[in-house]
């Protein structure tokens, strides 16, 4: 069954809103911490890493949760709007400035950031469980995550482009921050909203007995084309995590274009919003993993180029080779996204239950976990490159230090990520078959 363009309009208008939160602290939570804050490199990873240590606790418990939630609107929908508007809050929290010590600070930042997190969890985890309990059409699948990607890289573009400009509008970063991310976190909160009334969970299961935690253990433990597909990106995460959170050093201080980052950003998001788009033209004619494969092959030839061949000093060189490897990036996105959701039918088929909540939060989890050491690594990484905050220019071992980090681990984790998903088995085919015995029960 097709579902309605407005459906997949408002999906996607979901994780516009959430990417509106999860940008903000991607792009800007580290250079917030190290330049206006004034936590060092360091402790600024160290909030990061010690907050996703945290989300590997709080996601599977969420998912366990989401499983078993029965309302009139669904399992997963209620969350939308019940835990967006508290999360909203605390992202605020995140980007104020109060006058502490270098211990007050590293606390604050440490709640602050563990208080959103936890806040982004309830409202994440039920988003990303919608899609396999919206249809049960594979090419419809790849087409709601392709809707999910453009909605989430318009949100990413909304950050990305006016951010940095709005914040110097006011006196001082330290004011200017919380009122643009209030303001952003208002806009948001209507897309949740939005979200919530135009999607519908047609295919959610609910279970008049509790399925215990051992029995979900247990599907996770023989879901193997969900390990597969972890294992094989989460180096990929990894490297590439490290390049969204540095990307502003990189720009500001390598190719010393800070008036310009929203307007670098905005083509960046652009181009991966081209691959989301070129994923879905071609859904029908690739595999899923022939997709990713493609799409992580093109950033890592780019990659390579740049970084072994012709440098950042010519900007618009910079820019014309790296232009196929943010449309691979979003090629791959999508095909990610998608496999996600079908693994959710092999759990059922080999299990007997339906656990779309447990399976996105163990797939957010590693994520997230990809996420605190990426910062945590670029935070040392900084620091021991002597990076000083705020300075006119940064030594060449920090400009090497930074131009690593956003080129030359994407190459080896995207290398290993292609080998590792060439031999994934799961096709098409495969699935078609599991819907068809699934629906014969």
């Amino acid at each position: 069954m097709k579902l309605s363009f407005k459906t997949k309009f408002f999906y996607g208008g979901g994780d516009f809103a959430i990417n509106i939160m999860w940008q903000l602290t991607v792009f800007y939570l580290m250079f917030f911490y190290t330049d206006v804050f004034g936590l060092s490199p360091a402790k600024a990873g160290l909030v990061f890493f010690i907050a996703k240590i945290w989300d590997a606790i709080t996601d599977p418990i969420m998912g366990y949760i989401t499983d078993n939630t029965s309302t009139r609107w669904g399992k997963f929908r209620p969350y939308l709007i019940f835990a967006s508007l508290p999360a909203l809050a605390a992202i605020v929290l995140c980007f104020t400035a109060p006058d502490l010590s270098q211990t007050g600070k590293f606390y604050w930042a440490l709640c602050t950031y563990i208080s959103f997190t936890t806040l982004y969890t309830i409202v994440a985890i039920p988003f990303g469980s919608l899609i396999p309990s919206m249809t049960q059409d594979i090419n419809e699948r790849t087409s709601l995550a392709s809707f999910r990607y453009l909605g989430g890289s318009s949100g990413s573009i909304v950050v990305a482009a006016l951010t940095i400009w709005l914040v110097y509008k006011f006196e001082s970063p330290a004011f200017g921050f919380p009122v643009v991310v209030g303001a952003f976190s208002i806009i948001a909160a209507i897309f949740f909203f939005l979200c919530f009334f135009h999607t519908e969970e047609k295919y959610s299961k609910v279970y008049e007995e509790r399925i215990s935690i051992k029995r979900n253990l247990s599907m996770l433990a023989s879901n193997f084309p969900l390990q597969f597909v972890i294992v094989a990106i989460f180096g990929t995460w990894m490297a590439n995590n490290i390049k969204q959170v540095t990307v502003i050093y990189f720009v500001k201080y390598n190719l010393q274009l800070e008036p310009y980052f929203g307007l670098i950003l905005l083509a960046v998001i652009l181009q991966i919003m081209m691959g989301a788009f070129l994923a879905n033209l071609i859904k029908n004619k690739l595999e899923k993993k022939n997709i990713y494969i493609l799409g992580t092959a093109l950033y890592v030839i780019a990659d390579f180029t740049i970084y072994f061949i012709t440098g950042y000093e010519n900007f618009w060189l910079l820019a014309l080779v790296g232009f196929p490897s943010f449309i691979g990036f979003g090629m791959a996105g999508v095909a990610v996204w998608s496999m996600i959701a079908d693994t959710v039918e092999y759990g059922e088929w080999k299990s007997g239950f339906r656990a779309e909540g447990v399976i996105n939060s163990f797939h957010v989890c590693i994520f997230k976990l990809s996420i605190g050491i990426s910062a945590w690594l670029a935070g040392i990484i900084l620091e021991k490159t002597n990076y000083v905050p705020n300075a006119e220019s940064q030594s060449i071992e920090t400009l090497d230090g930074l131009f690593a980090m956003g080129y030359l681990f994407p190459i080896f984790s995207g290398l290993i990520a292609i080998i590792i998903l060439y031999f994934h088995k799961y096709d098409s085919q495969f699935y078609n078959k599991i819907f068809s015995e699934l629906s014969n029960k």
